[in-house]
Parts: structure tokens; sequence; C-alpha cells
């Protein structure tokens, strides 16, 4: 999407090819939940010899570079040139052909570099050829320097991308020269070579690609009887030319298909193409799609108290086992059917073009998590409840010194942001009600975005906004949640049951990180049914609770909205199950 680089992790090539080598650039940075590597200085880039770190190809001289970031990668390309010519894309009986031809100009650098994204055992299936003056360039020969950077990405919500990025640096004296770059492949053993899911782990369709500043190029193409699909581009068939074309980013995720369906839809003001498999094309899914797009858009419009415009894609993709969203177009990658996962990105992509213009990068994902959840909860309480799921154990998963008030403030985790951010809004609606949250986000956005004032809001303002429209002091509640990166973690002691005319029930509820919290708590008698429910506060980690029930109660759950981040628990006291959800 234009409005995010990063996180990317990941794919985190879409943000090399189209922040650095001509694609869009952004000036607002989002991300999706994982996507990022670790932060780290160029001093911290360590080079590894080790035989498990060396790429499992032929380049056994390659310089393995481990715990680098898209920051210590640029380093390599900041003297780069421009890059004028042609990019043709041919296809014929399942070969696919890439070839990059034109006019280098080298700036201040004394080499030529190449850029090629691998899995981690490089398919011979594809073959890459760099030819500098008509000539052939040797890529194992000594002179050309050869950094491969291993797993420097992760896939959206921890799904790991493993991986290689490769740069290729080949010296050359002069500053002006003819580059060619060809990429042949063999597209259809390429694809059964992979499980679907890493299918996109590299560029299928762009193949190796010049670093550069500028770049600019006629893209031709050359594919019968099959159509081209450009992602937030286009769709084309047969031959033809498309002039001054630079988006490399949308060739990242590109795809030949011979039966498609597309659909376009306005909702609110949102222009949406649909990209459908013809022979996975269903009106089901396609109805799904934009009942989804409206019932979220009339939720941020209720939250935020404005109406945006936008233009997103949504692409229906052959190999992809997962959804998710661009970073660099506004388009969302469908797989083949529709889940909790699939409908989150759809949102997700809709919230930030909704929103980008108005906050910080930070500050939209973490606001985002909550009316996204309202939005699935609505169209589908079944996604929602797996939603839920999936982020407890995303956000447990992942511990950092960081808190959520750093993170906020500009030291942006997406682990914290993303997960730790949900279940705080998700918390803080228990505690205040949903009234006041959405009066709460019609403040932000109203009073502190960027089109009102420069700076950014920070935790201490979101307090202030909070305690305003909900009348309540929440300090306690941003001290524990926003200040310190503890979460609650429960136990039941002192268990007593006694049987009379009724069931008397009482035990201590004890959080050994001394939170203050609501917790609701439910009892079940042995068929599943609810036999008691009630709320109790556990300040600074401690809480009394008791039932009077008319049936013996069989099993114990704490914390049974799952509203608040905490550990699972499961044991049982005195013939007792007590589940902490």
């Amino acid at each position: 999407m234009g409005s995010r680089p990063i996180l990317a992790v990941i794919i985190i090539l879409v943000v090399l090819v189209s922040g650095c080598i001509g694609g869009k650039t952004s000036t607002t940075s989002t991300s999706t939940p994982s996507e990022v590597s670790q932060t780290a200085t160029a001093s911290q880039v360590k080079t590894s010899t080790t035989s498990h770190s060396v790429p499992p190809w032929e380049y056994k001289n390659a310089k393995v570079i481990n715990g680098a970031t898209i920051r210590d990668i640029d380093f390599h390309w900041r003297e780069m040139g421009a890059y004028t010519g042609n990019l043709y894309v041919t296809y014929s009986k399942g070969i696919v052909t890439v070839n990059f031809t034109g006019v280098m100009r080298n700036g201040k650098a004394k080499a030529i570099e190449v850029l090629e994204e691998v899995p981690n055992e490089k398919p011979s299936v594809i073959n890459i050829t760099v030819i500098v003056n008509g000539k052939v360039v040797d890529l194992a020969s000594s002179p050309v320097e050869v950094h491969a950077y291993p797993k420097i990405y992760r896939g959206h919500f921890g799904y790991p991308h493993s991986g290689w990025l490769v740069l290729y640096r080949i010296p050359v004296n002069e500053s002006i020269f003819n580059l060619t770059l060809i990429s042949r492949f063999d597209y259809g053993k390429y694809i059964s070579m992979y499980n679907p899911e890493w299918a996109l782990a590299v560029p299928v369709i762009l193949g190796a690609v010049p670093v550069v500043h500028n770049l600019s190029l006629n893209l031709h193409y050359s594919i019968p009887g099959e159509n081209l699909v450009i992602p937030a581009y286009g769709i084309f068939s047969g031959s033809g030319t498309l002039e001054k074309f630079n988006e490399l980013g949308n060739l990242r995720y590109a795809y030949i298909y011979p039966d498609l369906v597309v659909k376009n839809v306005s909702v609110r003001g949102f222009n949406v193409t649909m990209v459908f498999l013809g022979n996975w094309y269903s009106g089901d899914t396609y109805e799904k799609l934009v009942n989804v797009t409206r019932i979220g858009l009339n939720t941020f419009a209720e939250y935020t108290g404005y109406d945006a415009k936008g233009r997103v894609w949504y692409v229906q993709h052959p190999y992809l086992a997962n959804s998710y969203a661009s970073l660099t177009q506004n388009a969302v990658y469908l797989k083949r059917y529709l889940d909790y996962s699939s409908v989150f990105y759809v949102l997700y992509e809709n919230w930030l073009l909704w929103s980008r213009s108005f906050l910080s990068p930070s500050l939209v994902n973490f606001l985002g998590m909550w009316p996204i959840f309202v939005s699935m909860k609505e169209n589908n309480p079944q996604y929602a409840q797996e939603f839920v799921n999936f982020m407890d154990s995303y956000a447990l998963s992942y511990t950092s010194n960081l808190t959520l008030a750093q993170a906020i403030s500009g030291n942006e985790s997406e682990n914290i942001v993303f997960g730790r951010g949900f279940f705080v809004l998700r918390s803080l609606s228990a505690v205040i009600g949903n009234e006041s949250i959405v009066k709460a986000y019609r403040v932000i956005f109203g009073k502190y975005s960027r089109r009102v004032r420069a700076n950014s809001v920070d935790v201490g303002t979101l307090q202030r906004v909070f305690e305003n429209v909900s009348g309540q002091r929440l300090g306690w509640f941003f001290d524990e949640w926003f200040k310190t990166n503890l979460v609650p973690n429960y136990n039941v002691q002192n268990l007593k049951l006694e049987n009379g005319s009724t069931y008397r029930l009482a035990f201590r509820l004890v959080d050994s990180s001394g939170f203050t919290m609501p917790i609701e708590v439910a009892v079940y008698d042995s068929s599943g049914t609810v036999i008691g429910k009630k709320r109790v506060w556990v300040r600074n980690g401690l809480g009394e609770m008791s039932f009077v029930l008319d049936k013996r109660p069989a099993r114990i759950v704490v914390d049974s909205g799952d509203f608040i981040l905490n550990p699972k628990l499961q044991t049982t006291i005195k013939g007792i199950s007590v589940f902490v959800n």
C-alpha cells in the first residue's frame, strides 16, 4: 500500500522493489502484524560462515549477513544511478521469460547491483543471466560480490517465510553502459516444487532486478491465451505495451492465469476491484466480500465521524495458502477460500485507506484493531472469535522490553501494537463501555488528527481523552497496560464448596502480576449449562468470588469472555475443572 513500507517485514522485498527500484514511494509507514524484522544498526550486522548459514546453492563465496534490516541493506545502493529501458514479459507453453534491457547511468558507484530473492534452495527451473555491454557476467566469479541475507523477513501474523535476499555486486569502470537481465523459468514446475504457502517467497514474475534509485521503462507483454494480472494496476491479455511503467512493486505479486472473473463495486465512496479465479469464483464469495466492505466502512464512519474515499483491489491469488494485505499497493491478496484472516486483511486494508492521512502509523495500527474486530463480529461472530483466539496466542508468543507506550510513541513494534494493543482496547471496553470508546475515537480523529495539528497523539493524551469521555480515572489502567510489558497471570486459590439445600462456592482469584482488573467468572454444571456468572474486581492482584448455586458446579471459567490478555491455565481443584481463559 502506498501508506506503508514496513513491516514488513516482509515482504521486505516489496519495500526494496517499490521503494528503492522505482515503484511507489510513501510518506506514511504502516504495517501488518509481524511483518518487520528487528531493528539493527549497520554496526550490528554480523557476517556468518557457519555451514548452516551458507546458502545451499552454487555461490559458496557468498557473504552471509545475519540480522540485517531494510535500513542496513539500503546502504548498498545509496550511490546507485538510473536505469532507462524496456521490460519484456513473455509466456509460452509454461515458460516465462522476463527481460530487462536498457541503459544504466551509474552515478557515483563503481559497481552494478542486481537483486534477487530466492527460497532456501535455489530452484533449477529458474535461470538468471546478467549481460553488461554485450558480455555475459559469471555471477560465481571472484570479482563479483554476493551478499546473502537469510530469513530477513517474516510472513504476516507470524507465519515465517524462509528464504534469501541475494545482492550481486558487479564491478564496472564505465559510468554509462548497457545492462540486460534475463530471468527464465518454468512456471508450472516452479509452482509444483514448493508448498503453495511459499510460492510467493520469490518474485515469480519479476525475477532479478537492477538496483537503482530511478527507473523508467516500458513494459511489453506477450501472453497468448492467458491473462497477466498485475494487482492494483491492471489485467492484460494477449500482447501489448504499457508506456512509462515503473511499478515493479506491483509485479512482485503478478501472476498468469487463463480464466478470470472481474467485479467492480462502489461502497461509501470506495471503489473496489475484485479479481477472482474463474474456476474458483462463486457469487456467494463476491457477496460476502461486498458485505464485509460495507460493514467495515460503516463501522469506521461510526468511530471516526467522517467518510473517506479510496480505491482498493481484492485479488484472489492461485498460489497462496494465506491471505494478506499488500505493503506497497492498495490491495489485498486472498487465498482461494475466505476465512477470518482473509476478512481481517480486507478490513485492515480499508482501515488504512480510511485513516492513514489523519494519524501516525503506530497509532493507526493500534486504534484500528478494535473497529476491525467490531466489524468482524457483526459480519461473522465465528470469524470474530477465531480472531480473538489467534490474537491471544499471537500476543503471548512475543515478549519484548518495549512497552505499548513506547511502541505507540515511535519505537514501533508490530507485535506489541497489534497484539497487546488489541487486548488493551478490548479490556478498556470492558471497563468504560464501547460507547465511550466510540466517543474517544471521534475526539482523537477530530481534535488531534494531523489535519488539525502536526503532533502525534501521545499516551498521556490518550489517557486524558478516555478519562474525559468516560468520566473515570484511568491512571491505574494506563500504568498497567501501557507502561509495563507485564500481563496478568491468574490462578484460583482457597476454593471451598459447601453442599446444603444449595451449593456455596467460594474462592480467591490471585494475579501474580498484581494488576487491577474487572474479571468475569462463569460457572457451569456437568451438562455445560451456565449456572452462575459474576463480575469481580481483582485489585492489586487479589479478588474474592462467591456463588450460591442450585446445581453442583463442574467447571469454572475465569475471564469467560476472553477480554484480558493472560496465560491460559487448565487445572482441577476438588473435582471442579478450572480454566483461566
